[in-house]
């Protein structure tokens, strides 16, 4: 089964729902205090934790969870923002106060000095937005400068459950437990590293399809079928590589092999003279040719791969659409899409764009902060405003061909090192060939990518892999 992420809306409606349906509200929530219990005797098994509520139903989900652990030995208080706004807040903190459990109004400027080994953060949820103020801004520095773990109640406070930005402060969690589906915002956005380990809790809702399908390792399988038996080196799929410049002959070599480790049988480089010999000791399995003998006899091809390390000028704009009038299906990276930015021009109707955030800032005319505020939402719009399927990346990929999105949470710090994008772009052209279907191919690539980042990062070290060490272990 897919992994499908959600916004907050959708949550809700699914909330909305089910209580319609005669689901029990107070149910559902002592279901998600069971997990915030669950998880916090995972992070000490003798915890002694200061819930720190606000005033909705993440607040009172704080509450139950005090409780549950209250009973279950641990040392609980709470620290509360405010009066409770619902009836399950208000029936959680009358149980609380009967069960003797401390509540106060006031957040201990040291909880260690009063023997609080973590924090349960259950401020803000899923339908918060904007930024903290007021004494709910103080409290969520006061857990920053605590020192303690903390532990995020279904999202960090301060984060918006849908595009994961955070306008001002944000709690730093350890761990953070989300119910019954993951929301897209705790992927998306530059600040993931807020939520630190995320775990997914069922509290017994009818599981959906709607919503945004996160790509995993798990899906390889079913993405990606073994080759038949037949294959041989001219149905594997041909790639036309279109790429490199004086200096730069590094990142056609890598979208070259890039291509050739996603299992393209042949590979063809067309660049400047000069870089031919080195191009052919760093990849002798491609084939290369000079740009312009390739414009007067091109090569047969399946997908073009264009624009790693190109240049950028009005002579490589012409040659590049000079190759992609030929193509049927093209993949379009770094210096190719700068120049189409500058100045739009036809793409084939198979066409896949690879941006990352610069690139996609400058595909819509905006700025970077804006194209991080919404992955989801820019993706979607470069892929309508140029007709083409996009892998917009960041810390995670966003695919999008402009009707159906997808985000692919496989991937490692490791992958954020020169040459990753140039082989990124060989890998897809490469898995293109093999399909009519540019978001199928898009997806593939970026999941293979990222599973390959995240045995390069347990096998060479997150800072210390290289492109190459990555795509040798492309599955």
């Amino acid at each position: 089964m897919s992994v499908i992420l959600i916004t907050g809306a959708e949550m809700r409606r699914l909330e909305k729902e089910a209580f319609l349906a005669g689901a029990d509200p107070l149910i559902a929530m002592e279901h998600a205090a069971e997990g915030v219990v669950s998880h916090l005797f995972r992070m000490d098994a003798s915890p002694s934790a200061l819930f720190v509520c606000g005033t909705g139903n993440n607040g009172a989900d704080g509450l139950a969870a005090a409780r549950l652990a209250h009973r279950r030995g641990a040392k609980c208080a709470a620290a509360l923002l405010g009066d409770m706004k619902t009836d399950e807040g208000k029936r959680n903190l009358d149980y609380l106060k009967y069960l003797g459990i401390p509540v106060s109004g006031v957040f201990p400027d040291s909880p260690s000095s009063l023997g609080f080994n973590c924090i349960v953060d259950a401020l803000w949820g899923t339908g918060f937005s904007g930024a903290p103020r007021g004494t709910g801004k103080e409290w969520i520095e006061k857990i920053n400068r605590s020192g303690l773990p903390v532990l995020s109640v279904d999202i960090p406070s301060g984060m918006d459950a849908d595009t994961g930005a955070t306008a001002g402060e944000c709690v730093r969690a350890d761990r953070t437990v989300t119910f019954h589906a993951l929301k897209t915002g705790l992927y998306l956005g530059p600040r993931g590293d807020l939520c630190g380990e995320r775990f997914l809790w069922d509290i017994g809702f009818l599981h959906t399809e709607k919503g945004v399908e996160a790509l995993t390792e798990e899906d390889l399988p079913r993405l990606l079928p073994p080759p038949p038996s037949t294959l041989h080196k001219g149905r594997a799929g041909r790639v036309l590589v279109l790429a490199g410049s004086k200096g730069k002959a590094g990142a056609a070599a890598m979208c070259a092999l890039g291509a050739l480790r996603a299992g393209a049988g042949l590979v063809t480089v067309a660049c400047p003279d000069e870089l031919i010999p080195i191009l052919q000791a760093l990849v002798p399995n491609a084939m290369c040719m000079p740009v312009t003998d390739a414009l007067t006899s091109m090569p047969a091809f399946d997908t073009l791969a264009a624009g790693c390390g190109m240049g950028l000028g009005n002579e490589q704009r012409d040659i590049l659409v000079l190759f992609l009038a030929r193509a049927d299906k093209a993949v379009l990276d770094a210096d190719a899409l700068t120049l189409l930015a500058g100045s739009a021009f036809p793409l084939p109707p198979r066409c896949i764009l690879t941006p990352h955030v610069g690139e996609g800032a400058r595909l819509l005319g905006t700025d970077s902060a804006a194209v991080l505020a919404d992955l989801l939402e820019s993706a979607e719009m470069i892929a309508k405003k140029y007709r083409a399927t996009v892998l917009l990346k960041s810390a995670v990929s966003v695919i999008s061909d402009g009707n159906a999105s997808y985000i692919n949470i496989a991937g490692s710090p490791a992958l954020a090192k020169g040459g990753t994008g140039d082989a990124l772009c060989g890998v897809t052209a490469a898995c293109l060939c093999g399909t009519e279907d540019t978001a199928l191919a898009a997806r593939l690539a970026a999941l293979r990518v990222g599973i390959a980042g995240e045995k390069g990062a347990h096998r060479y070290g997150t800072r210390s892999m290289l492109t190459g060490e990555m795509l040798s272990l492309l599955r």
